[in-house]
């Protein structure tokens, strides 16, 4: 097919070629589906060698602005991402990782938890080795039960702890419990996480978004749904903490309406400017099903997570996983119960809080040379910042970070409805320690260029 393709002078051919047909998908010239020439009759056409195209259109696969498939050549995706996929970051190390949500791999205690791993495996009976309680070790239940009442506030009895792989598969099971209870609806805030919408969708109750601003939930808003999922402690993406005139609002709406309130505390250990808030589920825990995942204190490949439930909600959640198969590793359970009876986990969680608060205090410090334009909201904690733009577009800010290899999120990338303001959402929390200074230098670079 013949592409009109409008490629820039005065740069590296394979950047121009790979900007140029970016563009032409970002405008709408070159429509999902459509064909791209091969690359070697774009190398013709263009005057330049073969391999120049093929990295242009390497690059844009990587990004997910075009899809090659064996046989059918090259078209252009479905979907118009704003930025490379965190998959395609991981496989391409020259991408600034700024991406929220995920802690720095390189900082997880091997040493200790190796040592949490030796004494778990000489100490306990061969039945460990064996298929477990599908509820979770007893073990594990009892030690989170008490680790979650002295940081977290939540009152956890280890009969109602429920032990997952990830907090998806805990929301994937949670949300078709409630759905066979007759929960028809389940509110989620917007902007919010767009995989926990999707599986929350799978469960079978239907999506109903509900605003947030910078104290987060809108609770006035809250109609139809008979349960909610939310971030009290630290709203994802935006960053504020749930007033308490809110949390109170948000409990008696749960008490009169019998409704439920699902608690995401993903990265409540992580306050910076004081002492953390407590969880939503100490203030009701009839009305609050309270989950919590080591993803982000230790690392998401642990594969371990849990919900405190309300005691009417155990037993349904309980029949829901009986016609699932996942399992959760019974020795990785029994290393993160040694792990925080000994304290390890105290220890690392005050070790990476100081960590990151100095990476949060560094990019604030970047952000506030380079682009004074952009309007920081929500508290010190957490794995990210959150900015809100002036006058300039999100999805070119997005756009020129991509060109220059900075992996950054927008605002409208977690929103279901447009979002009311344009913002970045930049993770400061992935990238190693030797490489974050090159990596605000790098934003730096980017921003100054816009």
């Amino acid at each position: 097919m013949d592409v009109l393709l409008e490629v820039g002078p005065g740069r590296a051919r394979a950047v121009a070629i790979e900007q140029a047909v970016r563009r032409s998908i970002l405008n709408g010239q070159l429509l999902p589906g459509t064909r791209l020439p091969s690359s070697r009759e774009l190398a013709l056409e263009l005057g330049c060698a073969r391999a120049t195209v093929v990295a242009a259109y390497e690059q844009l696969v990587a990004e997910g602005y075009l899809r090659a498939e064996t046989g059918s050549g090259t078209t252009v995706a479905g979907v118009r991402p704003a930025l490379p996929s965190r998959e395609a970051v991981s496989r391409k190390s020259f991408f600034t990782d700024l991406l929220p949500g995920e802690p720095d791999p390189s900082s997880f205690p091997r040493q200790a938890w190796a040592a949490a791993l030796r004494k778990v495996l000489h100490t306990h009976p061969d039945s460990l080795l064996g298929y477990g309680d599908r509820q979770g070790l007893a073990e594990l239940r009892v030690a989170l039960a008490s680790y979650l009442a002295r940081s977290r506030s939540v009152v956890a009895d280890p009969s109602r702890i429920v032990i997952f792989g990830s907090f998806a598969s805990a929301l994937s099971v949670l949300a078709s419990a409630l759905h066979h209870l007759g929960v028809s609806h389940i509110a989620v805030e917007d902007p919010g996480l767009p995989p926990h919408r999707k599986v929350i969708a799978a469960g079978g109750p239907t999506i109903v978004p509900v605003p947030v601003d910078d104290d987060g939930l809108c609770v006035d808003e809250l109609n139809l749904p008979s349960a909610i999922l939310c971030t009290p402690a630290h709203q994802y993406p935006i960053g504020g903490v749930l007033s308490a005139a809110r949390r109170f609002a948000l409990i008696d709406w749960a008490r009169r309406s019998d409704g439920w309130i699902i608690e995401d505390d993903y990265d409540g250990e992580f306050r910076y400017d004081r002492r953390p808030i407590g969880a939503l589920q100490g203030l009701a825990p009839d009305r609050v099903i309270y989950g919590g995942t080591a993803s982000k204190s230790l690392a998401p490949g642990l594969g371990l997570a849990w919900l405190v439930l309300p005691p009417q909600l155990l037993e349904p959640v309980l029949d829901a996983m009986r016609l699932r198969r996942d399992t959760v590793s019974s020795i990785e359970q029994a290393a993160l119960a040694e792990f925080i009876v000994s304290g390890r986990l105290d220890r690392h969680v005050r070790a990476q809080r100081l960590a990151y608060r100095r990476r949060r205090d560094a990019m604030m410090r970047v952000l506030a040379q380079s682009a004074p334009w952009l309007h920081v909201t929500g508290v010190s904690a957490g794995l990210h910042v959150t900015a809100y733009l002036d006058d300039r577009d999100e999805r070119e800010m997005i756009e020129l970070a991509s060109r220059r290899s900075v992996a950054l999120f927008g605002i409208a990338d977690h929103s279901m409805a447009a979002p009311s303001r344009q913002g970045l959402v930049i993770g400061y929390s992935r990238s190693p320690a030797h490489a974050f200074p090159q990596a605000l230098d790098t934003l730096a670079g980017t921003l100054d260029a816009s």
